[in-house]
């Protein structure tokens, strides 16, 4: 579900690949999925004020006279299914995997890659080319791991959005104290 005020730069059409001889066969015309900037899951909300932006990274080329010339080349922006992106926020992510929580006010910078059930609190800023593993909770300025999500969450569990955000380290702390130190 797409809210109002939403951003999508799906105009930035990615150049089409050229295909290996076994590939192609005649005038084939790339199909526009091959050209496509921006892949919506199922079940993906996207709330008031966000924008979408394709990762982007800038590569030189030669030009047909010769010369180095820069241009910007854009990637796949592939959003799994499940997720949740929060008022306000700017995405310019490589993947977001299944089962993931952005909150608001955050800032998903170039290249990122989400993995699955990961918890993203407000107000974060995940710097570019960072991948944050699975089960993860995120926060801050720039943006670190804070805590561990339990199991079920995500998963279609019962515990939904109400997650302990310190459920791995109280664990931990419950193993340590009944004597089980490594």
């Amino acid at each position: 579900m797409i809210q109002h005020d939403v951003v999508i730069h799906g105009n930035l059409v990615r150049p089409a690949q050229p295909r290996p001889p076994s590939q192609t066969s005649g005038d084939q015309k790339p199909s526009s999925q091959e050209q496509t900037s921006i892949h919506l899951g199922r079940y993906v909300f996207i709330s008031p004020g966000c924008t979408l932006h394709p990762p982007s990274r800038l590569t030189t080329a030669t030009n047909q006279h010769g010369e180095p010339a820069q241009t910007v080349t854009y990637f796949v922006l592939r959003i799994s299914d499940y997720v949740f992106i929060g008022p306000n926020t700017h995405v310019r992510a490589a993947e977001i995997r299944s089962n993931v929580y952005i909150g608001a006010n955050c800032s998903i910078g170039n290249m990122v890659i989400i993995k699955d059930n990961v918890k993203i609190l407000d107000g974060a800023v995940l710097p570019a080319n960072s991948v944050w593993a699975s089960g993860s909770i995120v926060a801050g300025k720039p943006a670190r791991v804070i805590g561990e999500l339990g199991e079920g969450w995500g998963g279609g569990g019962s515990s939904g959005s109400a997650v302990d955000e310190g459920i791995g380290v109280r664990s931990r702390e419950r193993w340590a104290a009944v004597g089980n130190k490594r």
